[in-house]
């Protein structure tokens, strides 16, 4: 009896693993045992990993990007808890996270983790192995952003925090932050304050709308960006394609019965709204941009990237960007790109405080000619997290958040989230030991055969 019951208990763990394992591996829209490959990396030099130790060459400095090529391994562990692999120097501890059963090449990104006087770390895979082997080092000179000025587009309230907080409160004297839609969209987030008759329902989009641009109007002066640098053009929420499609015609709002941008535009302080040209259009759109570029003369241009950003509204905030630059023949400078609804959503990969890479490789164009990996430390990481928890929409909303049976329902609901999917909250993916940037000089912009690459808009997997 004794034997048969240790058997039963053991098929039932043996078959709970491979549920979970197989669970875990359906997570990710691709094949975790592909390598990631980016040939367009330069192989700037090479480093030995011998029983968990690299040396790094005495010609890279500990101001560059450095992203290194590696081969990874799962183990069974690995199935059920996401691997990593630790970087471990006289600097610090830094996590990167990889996907369940993780297999073949990916990119570590060590930039940050060493210093000019000492340059040997350690890797240590945890839930996977490292075998020794020859690495391939890709090093980007960091260029020296003091006294530059930067512009952060921000498609949504709260993107050019996910993007960027890090970025620019370290050059908040110098930065301007422009978020381009008043955010109105979304889920239904106040069913308790509101009814879900027509009238109601516009009322608490409305609503929605005017709290996310005092929030995109706040939240900058947390990090001490001048007030009169801080605009908001007032655009409606997932617009923007339907705008680029029909670039002379108003476009209305999807959830408020109007096309005056001016109910959410009137919230500007800075006075160079006062020059925003009217109307919801492509056209008036594109012209604002060009506007505050012309005013304010950046040397950076932070914005999604229209290759690995899946969001529409992403997309196309780059797009305007694109096009107000070539409509005032503006040269100079550098496009910082990003992502934050990648092409399967399903990066990045961890949790608070760990380390940004490179995101798995597709088969669609991705144009950049830099990557500029920009460190956070533990309390820059805090006081991002705590601009972000200013954000009305990325906070707990208020539809009965404390009664017990919400509370209840909330806490299940997140355990079957946690066993079935990724963690995809916004806190987890962003607020982390860096913040990554792929680099496009704007003078590419003028090169056709280049333009169409950097303007191609990546389709979501």
């Amino acid at each position: 009896m004794f034997l048969i019951l240790t058997g039963l208990i053991l098929t039932f763990f043996v078959l709970l693993f491979i549920i979970t394992s197989i669970i875990h591996k359906k997570q990710f829209a691709y094949n975790t045992h592909q390598d990631y490959n980016y040939p367009s990396l330069p192989s700037t030099a090479h480093a030995t990993l011998k029983g968990g130790s690299l040396t790094l060459p005495a010609t890279i400095s500990g101001q560059d990007t450095v992203i290194a090529k590696i081969r990874i391994k799962s183990t069974w562990a690995g199935l059920l808890v996401l691997p990593f692999v630790e970087t471990i120097s006289s600097k610090g501890k830094w996590k990167q996270y990889f996907e369940y059963g993780a297999k073949g090449v990916r990119y570590i990104n060590l930039s940050d983790t060493f210093s000019d006087s000492d340059k040997t770390i350690r890797l240590e895979g945890k839930y996977l192995t490292l075998s020794d082997q020859e690495i391939e080092l890709s090093v980007y000179p960091r260029e020296n952003l003091d006294g530059k000025k930067i512009l952060v587009l921000a498609p949504h309230a709260d993107d050019a925090e996910l993007s960027a907080y890090g970025l620019y409160e370290k050059h908040a004297a110098n930065s301007m932050i422009c978020t381009l839609t008043a955010s109105e969209g979304g889920s239904f987030h106040y069913g308790n304050l509101y009814s879900t008759c027509d009238c109601d329902t516009q009322a608490q989009y409305l609503q929605k709308g005017r709290m996310r641009v005092w929030n995109s109007l706040t939240v900058p002066l947390l990090a001490g960006v001048p007030s009169e640098n801080i605009l908001q053009l007032g655009y409606f929420d997932s617009t923007l394609t339907a705008m680029r499609q029909n670039p002379e015609t108003e476009i209305k709002s999807t959830k408020i019965d109007t096309t005056d941008v001016d109910i959410f535009r009137r919230a500007n302080t800075s006075p160079l709204a006062k020059h925003f040209k009217p109307g919801s259009t492509w056209n008036s759109l594109v012209d604002n941009l060009g506007y505050l570029i012309e005013t304010f003369q950046p040397d950076i241009i932070v914005s999604p990237s229209p290759n690995i950003d899946a969001h529409p509204d992403h997309q196309h905030t780059a797009l305007a960007a694109i096009e107000a630059l070539r409509k005032i023949d503006y040269r100079r400078g550098n496009l910082f790109l990003h992502t934050i609804h990648y092409l399967s959503d399903d990066f990045p990969i961890g949790k608070v405080g760990s380390s940004l890479s490179l995101p798995p490789s597709t088969e669609q164009p991705f144009y950049f000619q830099s990557i500029y990996s920009h460190p956070l430390d533990k309390e820059e990481q805090n006081r991002k997290l705590l601009a972000l928890d200013a954000m009305n929409d990325i906070r707990p909303n208020s539809d009965g958040y404390m009664r017990w049976s919400t509370m209840i329902f909330k806490g299940l609901n997140k355990l079957r989230h946690h066993i079935l999917h990724l963690d995809k909250d916004l806190v987890n993916r962003f607020v982390r030991s860096n913040e990554f940037f792929y680099t496009v000089p704007i003078s590419d912009l003028y090169q056709e055969d280049t333009l169409k690459q950097i303007t191609y808009q990546g389709k979501a997997q």
